[in-house]
C-alpha cells in the first residue's frame, strides 16, 4: 500500500539507477525521512545467470525462484507459499486459489515485500521484485536472470513506489506454535488506488499437526480446493 508524501516525491525524482546509499542528510527537505529501512541488514542473494535463484531475507525467509515457480519458506523451514503455473497459489503444497489479476504481492512476517508480475491473469510469472529493507532485487523469471540489485535506499524506494501491488496477501508464522497464516489484505490497482480485501486464505497445523492445511478460500473456478 503506497502513501505518496513530499519526501517520496523528492525521492521519485532521483534516478532508479542510483547506487550510493541515501540518507536524511542528502534530502534536507525531508527531516523525518528515516524510518528504519536504512539500518535493516541486507539479504543474501545467490544464483542467477540461468541457474535457480535464492534470496534469504534479513528475517530468514527463503525465496527460491526457478523460472516461473516462486517458493517462499518461513524462518522455521516448515511452511511454504508457492506461486506456480498460470499462476496458482499453494500453501504447504495445498492448492488454495488462482490469481485474480496479473500482479500479486506478498508481505512477509519480517516486512519484506515481494511483488510478482505475470504475463496476464492466466499467464506465468515473468518478473519478481523483492524489497527487503533498503535492498531490492529485480528478477527476470523467464531466464533466471538477476536484472538489477541495489542496497541503495533511494533506488529501492524508487522501484517499489512506482510498482503497484495488485492483489496483496500476508504470509507469516508464529514461532511458538509453528502455525503459518496466509491472509489477503488489500488490492492495489495500476492507478495506486487501494481497496481493502481482508479475508483468510489458509493456515497450517503447526508443530502439533504438521500435515494439516486449512483452506478457507472458496475459489469458484476450482472444483478441488
Amino acid at each position: 500500500m503506497h502513501t505518496r508524501s513530499p519526501c517520496l516525491l523528492a525521492l521519485l525524482a532521483l534516478s532508479c539507477a542510483l547506487s550510493a546509499p541515501a540518507s536524511a542528510a542528502a534530502l534536507p527537505a525531508c527531516p523525518n525521512f528515516l524510518d528504519g529501512l536504512e539500518i535493516v541488514p541486507v539479504g543474501t542473494l545467490t544464483g542467477g545467470a540461468g541457474a535457480p535463484i535464492q534470496f534469504v531475507t534479513h528475517g530468514n525467509y527463503t525465496v527460491k525462484l526457478d523460472r516461473h515457480t516462486v517458493t517462499i519458506t518461513d524462518p522455521l523451514g516448515r511452511n511454504t507459499i508457492q506461486h506456480w503455473g498460470d499462476p496458482h497459489e499453494n500453501l504447504n503444497g495445498k492448492h488454495i486459489k488462482d490469481w485474480n489479476g496479473a500482479q500479486r504481492t506478498l508481505l512477509l512476517g519480517d516486512d519484506t515485500r515481494i511483488t510478482l508480475e505475470a504475463s496476464g491473469p492466466h499467464g506465468v510469472v515473468v518478473l519478481t521484485s523483492i524489497y527487503d529493507g533498503r535492498h531490492n532485487v529485480q528478477i527476470d523469471n523467464a531466464t533466471n536472470t538477476i536484472v538489477h540489485t541495489s542496497t541503495s535506499l533511494a533506488d529501492t524506494l524508487c522501484h517499489e513506489r512506482t510498482q503497484h501491488d495488485g492483489e496483496t496477501a500476508r504470509f507469516s508464522t508464529d514461532a511458538q506454535t509453528g502455525i503459518a497464516v496466509y491472509r489477503q489484505v488489500y488490492v492495489e490497482d495500476a492507478a495506486f488506488q487501494t481497496t481493502p480485501d481482508d479475508q483468510m486464505l489458509g493456515t497450517t497445523g503447526g508443530f502439533e499437526n504438521p500435515n494439516q492445511v486449512n483452506d478457507y478460500y472458496d475459489d469458484p473456478r476450482l472444483g478441488h480446493t
